[in-house]
């Protein structure tokens, strides 16, 4: 059996209604709370005043982070204005940006370095000296497992890349999931969603550094998550299926953060700090195109994933296939030449793509590989 770590959170509640628990445990860590949430979703939904109503005669600093993917500027932003406040404990309630924009805010809250000195590949990076402000960790989509990761991504507009603080201590003091907090997302929330947890399992289970135990977890959640995203388009509102995708995420974080990813990532982070396309569309786009060029590493493995729901098509064909099948459910493209990436930027999105994440990659692509991939993701050919 293959040696593996474990960084989880303490406490995790899962299941419809674990949110009314957020009051007792938030009153664990003090009276002086900083709460983020997103931009207006909370406010439009009704949620954001019965949340601040249980949490009783707590001292709250409300900060509506903006929207899109936090970037080192948003997070400056955030820390100058908890540290005014001087919180005994962060509560996030949104989406990944908004638990990455917490996550960060907690390991770097004491510091007075700059916060990209404490990213991964900038000259002189910094570590994350120690156990920061504790943070709650709410989340409201189903997609990134945020919630249960050790890292905060963010942009650097300027730079245009993606870079990541990573530290146990960036760990969520608390998790809750609730479900019923994703009814109401739209369909291409859903979708987009559910297609970066699918490409998570996916990446975590072929991985280079997978494990028995994160592959046990992910053998469980892949199949509930693919059927679950096939019939929530229609039946949005259906808990049990909200559940089984709140589940599904979950399970992705986990994996991730244990076991690694893959070329998709690489790709998705490459490209997604040059121009501003979700994340999850961007996983979604690249997977099926990863998938055929790792085929004979990884056929095996994705046909643990598939447990005969292949019949007899390849695996791997089956798999691009369902990825590719569920874009189109949700009204998403199959490739990305709507965004206007030019042809001459492949070479540079290459190189911005050798992180972490293609380094778990279940095989060395070649640079004239990794080059086909991206035009094909791009849509103007190989």
């Amino acid at each position: 059996m293959v040696p593996f770590r474990l960084d989880l959170p303490a406490a995790v509640l899962f299941g419809p209604g674990t949110l009314a628990e957020l009051p007792g445990m938030t009153h664990r860590h003090g009276g002086r709370l900083f709460l983020l949430t997103g931009a207006s979703w909370l406010e439009r939904s009704g949620r954001l005043s019965s949340i601040l109503a249980t949490l009783g005669d707590s001292a709250i600093e409300h900060y509506a982070c903006s929207a899109g993917e936090p970037t080192t500027d948003s997070v400056e932003e955030a820390r100058r204005r908890a540290r005014a406040f001087d919180p005994q404990a962060i509560i996030a309630i949104g989406g990944g940006s908004v638990l990455d924009t917490a996550k960060a805010l907690s390991g770097v809250l004491g510091a007075t370095d700059p916060i990209e000195r404490f990213l991964e590949g900038i000259g002189g990076n910094l570590e994350i000296p120690g156990p920061g402000v504790p943070w709650i960790a709410v989340p409201t989509t189903a997609g990134t497992g945020a919630e249960v990761t050790r890292n905060a991504v963010l942009r650097l507009k300027d730079r245009g890349f993606k870079r990541s603080l990573r530290s146990p201590f960036l760990l969520a003091a608390s998790v809750i999931v609730d479900p019923e907090l994703t009814v109401d997302l739209p369909p291409r929330v859903t979708g987009t969603g559910g297609l970066d947890a699918i490409t998570q399992l996916v990446e975590a289970h072929v991985s280079r550094k997978a494990n028995a135990f994160t592959s046990s977890l992910v053998r469980g959640a892949f199949l509930p998550l693919l059927d679950a995203l096939e019939r929530l388009r229609d039946t949005p509102a259906d808990i049990g299926l909200r559940t089984t995708a709140s589940y599904g995420a979950f399970v992705s974080g986990i994996a991730l953060a244990n076991a690694g990813l893959g070329a998709a990532h690489g790709f998705a982070a490459g490209l997604g700090g040059m121009y501003d396309i979700p994340h999850g569309l961007l996983c979604a786009v690249f997977l099926p195109h990863v998938l055929e060029a790792n085929a004979e590493a990884i056929r095996d493995r994705v046909a643990e994933l598939a447990d005969g729901r292949n019949g007899r098509t390849d695996p791997v064909q089956w798999l691009s296939a369902a990825v590719r099948r569920l874009l189109g459910l949700y009204g998403l493209p199959s490739d990305l030449r709507g965004f206007g990436v030019a042809d001459e930027r492949v070479p540079e999105i290459v190189e911005r793509s050798a992180g972490s994440s293609m380094k778990g990659n279940p095989r060395d692509l070649g640079r004239d590989e990794q080059e086909r991939i991206v035009r094909l993701a791009l849509g103007i050919g190989a």
